[in-house]
């Protein structure tokens, strides 16, 4: 795991190397074991490395293929690096290195941009072709490794995080009223536009051809629509039309789970798990247990017994088998991280449990320099409720369309209350609108936030639009649970879920590795019916069928909990004079971008008890820290 960085100048103009390696080492933290700094003229690359493989200089990057004329700068990993490389070998390949990297590049040279269909793993990488004058940025199918750049007449300038491009003092940038009004719909940025005007992110499962003169074509090379396969590596495809009952579905989901885990073992450094003790993270270290005689797993616990869910995962520890080392937290431990969130979260971000993330990063990294986790486990098995609930809304909700704005007032006078859910579901005039619903804090406002919008109401809220052209353009057809389960693996889960996780983990050197989002398991799972997905007591059917195999029934049946930290209370106590400072000369509300009435509203609401805006104002809190910190 590492972190990149590069520009490519269209003028010819040669590369200024002391800025270059200025934006370099703002990911330093990324990749504190080496750095490297390649330059040709009006093209440079530079990398920070945390050596996982091949811990030797032969890892060096970025890195040349002797007589092809290609350049890499690189981050992340492919598994399967050791059966590609077979495969080239074969071909007469030869290597100099146990390196990943080493294995992209002579990918590259026999099949071009054709070779990624054949990469098992996370990454995004910067490849320089100098014979064809041309520089490709890729980015991995599902979108766990980041990518910004940012392109116009004079140059392209890239890196792995937003804070590497700001680096670019020649670059000036722009924040984005349209993507803050996003934001503060969800939680979190969302989508290729960045909070920057001037910047975008690379989308999942796409590439930027870039040649010398600025000409620039992107485009996708897996999507959900028409995964791209390899059937050349024995085992690497599902097969078409999984066959037989449940049993067979379910011993084919554990083969490759089982296949997944293994592959994210492949280290030369110590390797662990984070443990939640939920279905997710106690089926990987179950699998993980298969491979590996000692596991060593990892749990937050809370001081409040209301949060603390580590009693249960130390159970599910000890049934197992592993090594368990937990770290109770306070409200002062979390308040204490803001400033850490604020620095490594490159855009505003307002996903509370980002905090216990990133003091259960930094507890993993005394010992281990990877750690496995259980994300994309809800995305693809039903976990969230809404998925459930949303099937049976449907019908309802095209008959009530005529009443919409009534459904809309009623579920807003009644805040906190169990049918306010479905009333404002029932109000959403698509399925777009009705996913912004279920997540989107606005629908608990009494007056709206932005300025020329009629409300929340108004299709859906600011999110919608965007979640609506993903709907359309990048989610197949299907039932309605596995077309809302398809925009959260495009839209929550990689904006979201996995921001969170990569900027908490690199912010301690941590490589994190996602055995549900290997790419085999990701395919059979959306080829599953959702029956085999969605369960009353939580969804995940699937998954809990197979964790019986590993651990007794009350191991299993628990409610979904999460990282649950107490930004309702610290609104109403240690954090109440910031977000009145917010709500009263931020500069969302000096701006305009929002409006203050509405904003002193909520403020007032919550802090009195009668309603909860814990999320649209820790949102509001967050951008401001950001903001702060960014654009000073």
């Amino acid at each position: 795991m590492c972190g990149i960085v590069g520009r490519l100048e269209f003028n010819g103009a040669a590369i200024d190397a002391a800025m270059l390696s200025r934006a370099r080492d703002s990911l330093v933290h990324r990749g504190p074991d080496n750095a490297g700094l390649w330059i040709e003229g009006p093209v440079g690359l530079a990398h920070r490395r945390l050596s996982v493989l091949d811990l030797s200089p032969r890892g060096h990057q970025p890195m040349q293929r002797a007589g092809t004329g290609l350049t890499i700068t690189f981050n992340g990993e492919v598994y399967n690096y050791r059966d590609v490389r077979a495969e080239l070998a074969a071909l007469g390949h030869a290597f100099e290195s146990d390196s990943d990297t080493e294995v992209i590049l002579a990918a590259w040279a026999q099949w071009g941009p054709a070779c990624l269909p054949r990469f098992n793993g996370m990454f995004a990488f910067a490849l320089w072709d100098a014979h064809a004058r041309r520089l490709f940025l890729v980015r991995d199918r599902l979108g766990v490794k980041p990518l910004y750049y940012r392109i116009d007449r004079q140059r392209l300038a890239f890196g792995s995080t937003l804070q590497s491009l700001l680096a670019f003092t020649d670059l000036p940038a722009t924040l984005s009223r349209g993507v803050t009004e996003r934001y503060l719909d969800l939680g979190y940025v969302a989508g290729e536009a960045s909070i920057f005007e001037q910047v975008r992110r690379l989308g999942a499962g796409r590439m930027i051809t870039v040649d010398a003169q600025g000409g620039c074509v992107e485009s996708c090379w897996w999507s959900l629509h028409a995964p791209a396969r390899h059937d050349g590596l024995a085992g690497e495809t599902p097969p078409a039309g999984e066959a037989g009952g449940e049993t067979a579905q379910l011993d084919r989901l554990e083969s490759l789970l089982d296949s997944s885990v293994a592959l994210r073992l492949i280290s030369d450094v110590p390797v662990g798990a984070f443990l939640s003790g939920g279905i997710d993270s106690s089926l990987v270290v179950a699998l993980m247990r298969r491979h590996l005689d000692s596991v060593r797993t990892y749990t937050i616990g809370f001081e409040d017994p209301r949060y603390d869910e580590s009693a249960h995962a130390q159970a599910v520890a000890g049934h197992l088998g592993v090594q368990n080392r937990r770290l109770v937290i306070g409200p002062s431990d979390l308040l204490a991280s803001l400033d850490a969130l604020t620095a490594h979260y490159d855009e505003p971000f307002a996903d509370s449990s980002a905090l216990p993330t990133l003091l259960l990063s930094g507890l993993a990294r005394k010992e281990v320099t990877v750690a496995l986790s259980g994300d994309g486990g809800d995305e693809l098995f039903g976990g969230y409720p809404y998925y459930a609930l949303a099937g049976r809304l449907e019908p309802w909700r095209r008959r009530a369309a005529p009443a919409a704005r009534l459904l809309s007032v009623l579920a807003r006078r009644m805040p906190g209350h169990r049918a306010a859910l479905a009333l404002a579901a029932l109000s959403a005039p698509d399925l777009a609108a009705m996913h912004a619903r279920f997540r989107s804090p606005l629908r608990l406002l009494t007056a709206p936030l932005f300025p020329g919008l009629s409300g929340p109401e108004a299709a859906g809220g600011p999110a919608a639009a965007l979640l609506r052209g993903v709907l359309e353009s990048e989610v197949p057809a299907g039932p309605q649970a596995q077309r809302l389960m398809d925009l959260d693996l495009r839209i929550y889960l990689e904006s979201d879920i996995l921001v969170k996780v990569d900027r908490a983990s690199m912010a301690h050197a941590l490589e994190a590795r996602n055995p549900f989002l290997d790419w085999r398991v990701v395919e059979h799972a959306r080829s599953m019916p959702p029956s085999f997905k969605l369960h009353p007591s939580g969804g995940k059917r699937a998954l809990r069928l197979l964790l019986a195999r590993h651990l007794p029934q009350h191991l299993i049946d628990r409610p979904k909990a999460g990282f649950v930290v107490p930004i309702r209370e610290w609104l109403r106590s240690e954090l109440q004079p910031a977000i009145r400072e917010a709500v009263e000369d931020g500069f969302l509300c000096r701006s305009g971008w929002i409006d203050r009435a509405a904003a002193r509203l909520a403020f007032t609401q919550h802090a009195a008890g009668a309603r909860n805006h814990e999320h649209l104002l820790w949102a509001i809190l967050m951008f401001e820290r950001w903001h702060r910190r960014f654009c000073p």
